[in-house]
């Protein structure tokens, strides 16, 4: 089941929509955020630098065959070979990776379905405890070159809502990521520390 408006543009432009070294910064990549699990790799923008750094296992998650066969040209392009490409649809079929297996989950560009609740859930089943949840979105406060509809994309209150119950607590660690996107971090199970109130930093 592919998520609504997912169609991607050409290579080259897509990436240029992305200010990869402040996302990597944002995301404090180090070998510590090792195994990570991507769901919705694409070209493989952020998996090739992200497993570059972090140098543990990435599992590349992708439904689309095209997608993975270019995200694994990229990985091998780079000499990468601690990333393992899974063409799957996770939103029927859930990861197969086996619960709390996962220090990191990403989910990038990728909620702005009926379905988000469903990936907010796998990624909590794989993470262990205290795991870090990534997201990252385009922007619904600007007007920005590509990405779905703008009722569709979410922002941190929705996230919020969508994660109640689910044992993914937020921690404040939310920003603008120009140009076009921002990112929140979640936390697995950390209820002492629970920061769920929606604000940007």
């Amino acid at each position: 089941m592919k998520v609504l408006d997912s169609g991607m543009p050409e290579e080259t432009y897509w990436n240029s929509l992305f200010d990869i070294k402040a996302i990597l910064a944002w995301l404090n990549v180090t070998g510590e955020i090792s195994p990570i699990a991507e769901i919705g790799c694409g070209y493989g923008t952020f998996t090739v630098p992200i497993a570059a750094i972090a140098g543990g296992t990435l599992h590349a998650f992708d439904i689309d065959p095209v997608m993975m066969e270019r995200a694994r040209h990229n990985a091998e392009g780079a000499y990468l070979q601690n990333v393992e490409f899974h063409e799957r649809d996770v939103l029927e079929r859930g990861t197969g990776l086996p619960s709390e297996s996962m220090r990191t989950v990403l989910l990038f560009n990728i909620l702005h379905s009926a379905e988000n609740r469903l990936l907010l859930t796998e990624a909590s089943r794989v993470l262990q405890p205290l795991g870090s949840l990534f997201i990252i979105h385009w922007r619904k406060d600007i007007t920005t070159p590509r990405g779905p509809s703008m009722v569709s994309r979410p922002d941190l209150s929705t996230v919020l809502g969508l994660a109640d119950g689910l044992d993914l607590f937020f921690r404040g660690n939310s920003r603008t990521i120009p140009p076009y996107h921002w990112g929140m971090q979640m936390i697995k199970g950390d209820p002492g520390e629970n920061l769920n109130t929606a604000r940007d930093k």
